[in-house]
């Protein structure tokens, strides 16, 4: 008996566990951190999956039985998992394969590994339809309070987290608004379906309709048209459903939905009207056509990526390798970098390759049989009229649940198409796919079989299950603990990047390496306080030069440890490239390496005319014209009208003597640059030392512009006096000196000027 009631709390506990999940995932962010929600969320689910583990094998020992509720889809999806760990290990960047990144949510291993064992614990513990309405109707809640907190910011200007929480932020879902509308449709679908049951309670239909409602207000006021067409597919599928079961649903409601159908269309056609537009914060995310170009560069990139992919959470390297060149031209993002695509599809596709990709296809078409298998055996035997498990219609039958379930999973998979999934979206997926999974079983005994293994009662027996359990045990909590340091090691970094004082964010920093060694943002972080530690020390008016170099030399070292651990981020060797750049002011020879520095990051990133531009620019310093040219035609060849790499091209021929070259140079671009005085002064000087005919009149109109456009641009200033100086105006050469002399007033050559021109 005591044995029984300690099962019966276990199994008691486990599901309170599974509630909790649902209720919090979704609700918790840590404004601490640099992004609210992916650490917090990812690892609040995987520590309550992980106790919830824990508790399945302490019942597993102490009863000396196990019993596993074998689902349809419990083998390919283990194959899928198996495929993704290969994936992993031989990934671009093993460490974001396995752990992720937390700057951004991508689908990491150890997240797919919870959300799949997830998938087992819905299965295994919903295996009576109370409990399987618990947890949906969880989800319901769950969903109405992330919902309406958007509409009290939105609508009523009342920002309850901000001022209880100190937490602003638009939803508390997803820092991007399109899936937190993604969110509210299917939120809304699951509310919304279940008032077209006739035999509803008045409780039950006014907490689902309130639900809706507030759900379908976060759609309106969002009013993307993806959302839009989300929400008319949704509504084609809930009246589908009302339809097929139309003996027993509410014609008022059904008719309802149907309004909204055509509203829908009407808003999709003309667009919401004025009143009904909010104004939301701006998202850049790469555009569709060029993330499925960097899907198809990354899938011909070789047998291995082409069946296994790039790895997962490496789209980042993905983008850079595969960067579209025309991807220069665009104006507000071309010197952007993306570790998202337009799509979730896009990245499974590219960092897990065709292998898991088809899987995936045939998982999705596999559970649409299933459905449609078990709604055509229940139409057959007269759906609604009697069931195998033995039901009563009126109070618990869950066939339309259950079914809302299935069309609102399909509605979040065909999403799969067109939004990037976070941390709560994929968590829903697979909560979906588990209440589905289950529903079914109770709706038809094939979909889920018992297995179940006994142990023999003996001494042995019962000793190696006791040291399962302390090995169990004992894994948990080193896990717990790992995760600790984890998350302490994010929190760390959080404060040391807000902090302005250097030596705290380096003493912060040398902690969260501590605790996280193999995080290359850390090292690139701890090399830049070091870097900027050097520079304010070299400011004083009697630099440690020795302190300077120590602290430069630290700075590289960290930045070489951050590529080392990430070797295919194109960031991170920037990051080490300047680095570079800073050392060379001490050490010369830095200058080299920060030459092989800028060719790496060209490597990964060939497209990008910037890189080219930074190795153009570190030639100049080093005095070697020839490949300084060649670096910022390379530049000038992917991206036209990149005023920048112009200059430097000009600049570079006025320094090996090409001066008709030079002035070629400016005359391309200047028309794309008329309100940048250093580009007019830089054209007017080279064509006052050509010097040929109309050169310094041309100077002098160029330089007279500069300096309308920034009256205290000193150089401007000063070679017009020179100009007129030459012509011999006097007054007006010392009408300028005069201005110079104001700006710069210990300028001795300046005063030289002023003096021999006043004693004439």
């Amino acid at each position: 008996m005591l044995n029984q009631r300690l099962f019966k709390f276990l199994d008691t506990f486990s599901y309170v566990l599974l509630l909790l999940n649902v209720f919090f995932v979704p609700l918790v962010v840590d404004k601490n951190l640099l992004d609210y929600f992916v650490i917090p969320k990812q690892y609040l689910f995987m520590g309550m999956v992980l106790l919830n583990v824990l508790l399945f094998a302490i019942k597993v020992v102490l009863s000396k039985r196990l019993v596993y509720r074998e689902s349809i889809l419990d083998i390919p999806v283990l194959i899928g998992l198996g495929l993704v760990l290969v994936a992993s290990i031989f990934s671009v960047n093993i460490y974001d394969s396995f752990f992720g990144r937390s700057e951004y949510f991508v689908l990491n291993f150890i997240f797919l590994l919870t959300l799949i064992v997830f998938y087992f614990l819905i299965t295994n513990h919903l295996y009576k339809a109370s409990l399987w309405s618990g947890l949906r109707d969880a989800l319901l809640v769950v969903g109405g309070v992330t919902t309406a907190l958007f509409s009290l910011k939105i609508l009523f200007h009342y920002d309850l987290l901000s001022s209880v929480f100190g937490i602003s932020v638009w939803n508390l879902t997803d820092k991007i608004n399109a899936t937190f509308g993604l969110w509210s449709v299917v939120i809304f679908m699951i509310a919304a379906g279940q008032l077209i049951k006739k035999d509803i309670s008045v409780g039950r239909a006014l907490f689902n309709f309130f639900i809706t409602i507030l759900s379908l207000v976060v759609v309106v006021i969002l009013g993307f048209p993806l959302i839009w067409w989300m929400l008319l597919f949704s509504l084609v599928l809930l009246l589908l459903l009302g339809v097929s079961l139309i003996k027993d649903a509410r014609m008022s409601w059904l008719t309802t939905l149907f309004t909204l159908l055509v509203l829908t269309i009407i808003l999709i056609a003309f667009g919401a009207p004025k009143p009904l537009r909010v104004v939301v914060p701006t998202e850049v995310s790469l555009g569709n056509t060029p993330s499925w170009n960097v899907v198809k560069g990354t899938m011909t990139g070789g047998i291995k990526n082409f069946l296994i992919g790039s790895g997962s959470g490496t789209f980042n390297v993905d983008f850079s390798q595969n960067r579209p060149t025309d991807f220069n031209y665009d104006p507000s993002a071309w010197s952007l970098r993306f570790g998202q695509p337009y799509s979730t599809l896009q990245a499974l596709v590219a960092e897990n390759g065709a292998l898991f990709s088809l899987l995936f296809i045939v998982i999705i078409l596999y559970v649409v049989g299933h459905i449609f298998q078990v709604w055509y055996h229940g139409r057959r035997r007269g759906l609604l009229d009697g069931l195998h498990a033995g039901f009563n219609y009126r109070e618990n039958d869950i066939h339309l649940e259950v079914f809302l379930v299935a069309i609102s999973w399909v509605v979040l998979t065909v999403g799969l198409c067109f939004v990037f999934f976070g941390s709560v979206l994929w968590w829903l997926w697979w909560l979906l796919l588990g209440l589905l999974i289950s529903g079914l079983s109770l709706l038809h005994r094939d979909v889920i079989k018992t297995r179940e293994w006994m142990v023999e009662d003996t001494p042995q027996y019962s000793l190696s299950f006791s040291f399962i359990l302390i090995v169990l045990i004992a894994s948990v909590v080193m896990v717990g603990v790992w995760g600790v340091r984890l998350y302490s090691g994010e929190l760390l970094y959080a404060q040391a990047l807000q902090s302005k004082d250097y030596k705290v964010a380096e003493e912060k920093l040398s902690i969260a390496i501590a605790q996280r060694p193999n995080t290359d943002t850390y090292h690139s972080a701890l090399a830049q306080v070091y870097m900027m530690e050097a520079t304010e020390l070299a400011k004083q008016s009697k630099p440690d030069v020795n302190s300077v170099s120590v602290l430069i030399s630290k700075a590289v070292n960290e930045a070489k440890r951050a590529t080392e651990l990430s070797p295919a981020t194109v960031m991170i060797w920037e990051n080490l490239a300047i680095m570079y750049e800073n050392a060379a002011v001490v050490v010369p020879e830095a200058r080299d390496w920060a030459i092989k520095s800028w060719k790496q990051a060209q490597k990964l990133e060939p497209t990008n005319a910037v890189l080219s531009w930074h190795l153009g620019n570190n030639y100049s310093v080093a005095g070697k014209w020839d490949e300084a040219i060649k670096s910022y035609e390379e530049a000038i060849s992917l991206k036209k009208d990149y005023v920048g790499a112009y200059s430097g091209l000009a600049n570079s021929y006025v320094q090996t003597n090409q001066l008709d070259k030079a002035v070629e140079s400016y005359k391309t671009i200047i028309g794309q640059a008329p309100g940048n005085s250093e580009m007019l002064f830089g054209f007017g000087l080279t064509l006052y030392n050509r010097n040929k005919t109309g050169d310094r009149n041309d100077a002098e109109k160029l330089w007279l512009e500069a300096v309308r456009l920034s009256p205290n641009y000193s150089n401007a200033l000063y070679s017009l006096g020179l100009l007129y100086d030459l012509r011999g105006n006097r007054s007006l050469a010392l009408q300028y000196y005069f201005k110079v002399r104001e700006l710069n007033p210990d300028n001795n050559e300046v005063a030289n000027k002023i003096k021999a021109l006043t004693d004439k």
